[in-house]
């Protein structure tokens, strides 16, 4: 079920929830963290950054969360609504904003990822925190199982919003984006299973869907199991530089779009919002992929966590693309 046009009825065309952070790198090119005299400020988030996208390419997104009444919350919020993001619906209080450090390696040795987010304010979300009668207004739903890992408040606000989203016929989209520094296979696949079944689209990394719950196989078998299984939900795996695959009851695929030297943090958070923006404007499931890819890209191609991107950019790239000439 995909709204094809806006009515004036509508606020925002996406309205999502989760944790947004500090994330401090350090301030020289692959240098370790333990040697670092200063560090970068990135605001990061799975969901913010999806918003941030698509906002950038013009649509009405929001962005709700918990967030502490300090200096940094401060800087997270002016940050999204310097990029366009409706911030309004976000919960004010006490606590911290959770961090994440990034030490960025590069073969043989691995980037490294270091969270200090326990008993961030964001963890504390509680079903009640939000107005949810603000989802009749909405287009589309995005969440992602970042947010359930959190807490068991967190995991019932996630349940609060799949259930406030059906009750008004609001389409969700699911992206399980497992951590595993946050939990182990064995605690995450029951829950993000339940919550995957209740939406209208899931979308995962294909490493993840085969780890989480023991499958194998090529992906047109795997996408048809996890769209039985979660109850005919559009179902959307991503393969890395193999591109992305679809089943609706068809499948459909595209490759993808190839970057040199990738920067890659944020690239699925792009995915989707490039995805999204695609199925927002009416376009068909294959054409949404291209687009999911193509963000994804450009994304690879830039610091922070965020896809700083245009829609002419956009376009443009998928012009050369389908015409295989980049000029």
């Amino acid at each position: 079920m995909v709204p094809t046009t806006s009515s004036t009825a509508t606020t925002h065309d996406v309205l999502t929830l989760g944790e947004t952070m500090w994330r401090l790198s350090p301030s020289l090119t692959q240098q370790r963290l333990e040697a670092a005299t200063t560090l970068d400020i990135h605001v990061g988030g799975a969901e913010s950054n999806t918003a941030i996208a698509l906002a950038r390419l013009g649509k009405r997104a929001a962005w709700w969360s918990r967030l502490p009444e300090t200096p940094p919350g401060r800087h997270v919020a002016a940050f999204l609504r310097a990029q366009g993001v409706d911030v309004g619906g976000v919960r004010w209080g006490e606590g911290r904003l959770g961090t994440y450090y990034v030490e960025f390696g590069s073969v043989p040795r691995p980037t490294q990822v270091i969270y200090d987010r326990a008993n961030s304010a964001a963890s504390q979300m509680q079903p009640d925190d939000f107005d949810w009668e603000r989802l009749s207004g909405a287009r589309w739903l995005h969440l992602t199982g970042i947010t359930p890992a959190l807490s068991a408040s967190c995991l019932g606000t996630v349940r609060r919003a799949i259930a406030e989203a059906r009750q008004r016929s609001v389409p969700v989209s699911f992206d399980l984006n497992y951590r595993a520094k946050l939990w182990t296979p064995a605690q995450a696949a029951p829950v993000l299973d339940e919550l995957a079944a209740q939406a209208s689209m899931v979308i995962a990394a294909e490493r993840d869907v085969k780890l989480l719950f023991h499958l194998s196989g090529k992906p047109d078998a795997l996408l048809s199991n996890l769209h039985a299984r979660w109850n005919q939900a559009t179902v959307v795996l991503t393969h890395g530089a193999g591109g992305s695959t679809a089943f609706d009851g068809s499948l459909h695929h595209a490759p993808a779009v190839l970057v040199s030297s990738p920067i890659a943090i944020g690239a699925g958070d792009a995915f989707d919002a490039g995805l999204l923006d695609a199925l927002l404007d009416g376009k068909s499931l294959p054409e949404a992929l291209r687009q999911g890819n193509a963000l994804a890209a450009l994304k690879l191609t830039m610091p922070g966590d965020v896809a700083l991107v245009t829609r002419l950019e956009l376009d443009a790239l998928l012009a050369s693309a389908a015409s295989g000439v980049l000029r």
